[in-house]
């Protein structure tokens, strides 16, 4: 725990990361040994001497950076030794205070050692002192150095990580300084042995180095007249070429004409294609409105539109026209007629579009007074309508529930063929004699309602037929 009070009272100069100084730095014998060289080598003190000159007024020198710990009062006092301190950062213009290096008696030197105020001032004196001495050594290096990158200025105290990568920049500088040193010394000796070459053999052939000069000039005049030579033929090309550029630039001339002919063309071209792209569009719109119009009428279902069957609460409709009668709603026969009428016209429209004929039975449709005729076996004619008079009640009433029945045959037969065109169609509602799904075609009294169903029934199969028809 002697540590625990300087654990983080130095700081990272670079990265200001807190930091923990090694008990062995302020130790004095060691801090001695780390002093001394700058103080004794008289290399040192120019230097020293030389950046404080050079220093502003009211820096601090390397002189007033440190504290001279005589040899005489070092000792291995480990248990002291290991105090840190907050590096002081004095005020811009003010003095630095120098220490004598006179040795103090032991009582006092002991007593400034012991204490922390000493300790601090010591480490961070030693920090200033090894900081000032690393930028005056590289303010001095050679200025060929700065070639390869500025110098990197190291001030201290310094974390292990800056440490090792101001190590490694320093280790850089160097190789490159060891390089240039090594080309350098190449390039000196090279220099001397060409030097050294050419006074050895000087002497011996200065007698024909006039005959080689000569011979030198001969050749060079020779190559003069070629030069010539070759000049008037470049002359007499550029004239050719100089003609056949003004008649090349005539051709241009045409060639420019010609094109401002061929781009009116084009205009004109262009636009009678616009025009002629133009009317192809308004013939494509019109073309595509009829091909629209001419889909739309093919979907048109005529048959839907001119038997247009639906419902009204309990009572099937064609047209507007109620199928049956209820107690409580009771509906004319006028009307029943009518709705009979237009179901018979639909189912042998039905049967005519599909190529069907019927057996045993031909229809006759006359509207409100419609028939089906028997034309095998016994014949006969049924009646389609009825009517509210009570004197042939009974004698219409059976001629009436007979055509129903042979309506419903009818309606069979129909539905029995368009099964046979296709297997997946049946009809939603059975016929078996005069039964249509649960209810009875046939007249009864009392039983209206069943009567009104068995009509409903009749007309969902008949527009159960006029669907398939219409998809054929």
């Amino acid at each position: 725990m002697a540590d625990g009070p300087f654990a983080a009272s130095f700081f990272c100069s670079s990265c200001s990361a807190p930091i923990r100084l090694d008990s062995s730095l302020l130790d004095s014998g060691s801090l001695f040994e780390a002093v001394a060289p700058f103080i004794d080598d008289p290399t040192r003190q120019s230097v020293a001497s030389a950046s404080s000159s050079a220093a502003p007024t009211g820096a601090p020198s390397i002189n007033d950076s440190f504290i001279v710990l005589p040899p005489a009062t070092v000792t291995d006092d480990k248990t002291n030794s290991s105090a840190f301190a907050t590096r002081p950062t004095p005020s811009a213009g003010a003095p630095s205070t120098s220490i004598a290096p006179a040795p103090p008696t032991s009582s006092a030197f002991a007593t400034s050692r012991g204490s922390l105020s000493h300790r601090l001032r010591v480490a961070s004196r030693l920090f200033d002192l090894v900081a000032a001495a690393s930028t005056t050594s590289s303010s001095s290096a050679p200025s060929s150095s700065s070639a390869s990158g500025a110098p990197p200025q190291i001030d201290h105290p310094l974390c292990a990580d800056c440490a090792d990568e101001i190590t490694l920049k320093l280790e850089k500088r160097l190789a490159e300084a060891r390089k240039e040193r090594d080309a350098y010394a190449a390039y000196l000796a090279k220099m001397s042995a060409a030097s050294g070459g050419g006074v050895a053999g000087g002497g011996v052939e200065s007698g024909g180095a006039s005959a080689a000069r000569a011979k030198e000039v001969e050749e060079l005049e020779d190559r003069e007249r070629k030069a010539l030579v070759i000049l008037r033929e470049l002359e007499r090309e550029a004239g050719a070429v100089k003609e056949e550029l003004t008649s090349v630039e005539s051709e241009l001339k045409d060639l420019e004409a010609a094109e401002a002919s061929y781009w009116n063309d084009v205009n004109i071209l262009q636009e009678q294609m616009k025009a002629l792209e133009d009317e192809r569009d308004s013939v494509t719109l019109k073309y595509e409105y009829a091909m629209k119009q001419l889909e739309r009428l093919e979907k048109t279902n005529v048959y839907n539109d001119t038997f247009r069957i639906w419902h009204d609460g309990p009572f099937g409709t064609i047209n507007g026209f109620r199928l049956g009668r209820l107690p409580n709603q009771p509906v004319e026969w006028s009307e029943i007629n009518a709705a009979l009428g237009q179901t018979m016209l639909l189912l042998d429209t039905l049967a005519t579009k599909l190529g069907f004929t019927f057996k045993t039975y031909k229809l006759v449709p006359m509207g409100s007074f419609s028939r089906i005729e028997k034309i095998e076996g016994d014949k006969a004619v049924y009646e389609l309508y009825g009517s509210g008079d009570l004197s042939g009640i009974l004698f219409w009433n059976r001629r009436f529930e007979n055509g129903l029945v042979a309506f419903l045959n009818c309606l069979q037969q129909l539905g029995d063929f368009a099964a046979e065109q296709d297997p997946k169609f049946r009809l939603p509602y059975r016929i078996n004699k005069d039964k249509i799904g649960d209810a009875s075609i046939r007249v009864q009294f009392g039983q209206d309602d069943q009567w009104t169903k068995a009509l409903k029934y009749t007309l969902i199969d008949t527009k159960w037929l006029l669907a398939f028809a219409v998809v054929r």
